[in-house]
């Protein structure tokens, strides 16, 4: 059956991503967007059916490329300068196809798809500058799921392990309204705790990592009783979270930040969290 023709939305509750890293992202999200089977299993897979999903169909070809079975790449040598540019010209369409593929999915069904990306300059292409206020919570020098040595079968023994998979979730979302309330202290501890559980629940399943880079961009109004100042501050009783801003938290060997910057996002439902956009950057895929 052609992808167009099933609809497979996410349950109430679920969530949902798109992203060139399936296995990564279905590790956290409960569905990952997908034009077949051979992306992610049909249990996992997503697919509302929207004009902007069908329009992106084309996206096969991207992964072909980022895969390396593209029948072009039989066309030029793996160091060729046009495989580099043809790589670079698939980062710039997902980008912009992601963006527009997650919005009409949004508004068409009620669901947030949320975008994964493989680097920071990719979702910057997709978001510029704007008018909307962004918090991104960044961890840094963190281990990260290897998505070249992972492999579906640890995904589904991982994702039926629901405690486990919720020590892991933890530290990937460790900046929710909880959080915000609490003293400096508090944070560092309880991040702390949350990184040996996000370790272990990687070593259970023998899950291979690289050191990489995590950020998690989230909608500010969702935050901003704790970035106030003065007496404003003093009288909402929340702490001085802006410490981190411009700034940094050392746990362990993980450096934690967050950046506050203005974007164009789209004003759409985007969950509990108001999450806007997610990256897992490997360190070794730096230039």
């Amino acid at each position: 059956m052609k992808p167009q023709g099933e609809i497979i939305l996410p349950s109430d509750g679920e969530t949902a991503a798109i992203t060139l890293k399936p296995k990564t992202a279905a590790l956290c999200f409960d569905r990952i967007w997908a034009t077949s089977d051979d992306v992610a299993p049909r249990s996992i897979r997503c697919w509302g059916g929207t004009q902007e999903e069908l329009n992106g169909l084309g996206l096969a070809a991207d992964w072909n490329i980022k895969t390396k079975r593209s029948p072009v790449l039989a066309m030029v040598g793996p160091d060729d300068k046009k495989l580099e540019m043809l790589r670079a010209q698939s980062d710039l369409g997902l980008a912009s196809a992601f963006r527009r593929i997650s919005t009409s999915f949004a508004v068409e069904h009620k669901t947030p798809l949320i975008p994964v990306f493989d680097f920071i300059k990719q979702r910057n292409k997709m978001y510029k500058e704007g008018n909307r206020d962004v918090i991104v919570a960044v961890l840094n020098d963190l281990e990260i799921a290897d998505e070249k040595q992972l492999t579906w079968k640890q995904v589904i023994e991982f994702r039926k392990d629901r405690d486990n998979q919720k020590k892991y979730k933890r530290l990937l979302h460790w900046l929710d309204r909880e959080m915000v309330e609490k003293s400096q202290k508090f944070i560092e501890d309880e991040i702390a705790i949350k990184l040996d559980d996000y370790e272990s629940a990687l070593r259970k399943y023998g899950i291979r990592t690289i050191a990489g880079t995590i950020e998690e961009s989230l909608d500010m109004k969702m935050f901003l009783p704790a970035f106030m100042t003065g007496s404003a501050l003093k009288s909402a009783g929340h702490p001085k979270l802006g410490f981190l801003v411009g700034g940094c938290m050392v746990i362990g060997k993980i450096v934690i930040k967050l950046t506050r910057v203005m974007l164009n996002y789209d004003d759409i439902e985007r969950g509990s969290n108001s999450e806007i956009s997610w990256v897992y950057e490997a360190k070794r895929q730096l230039n």
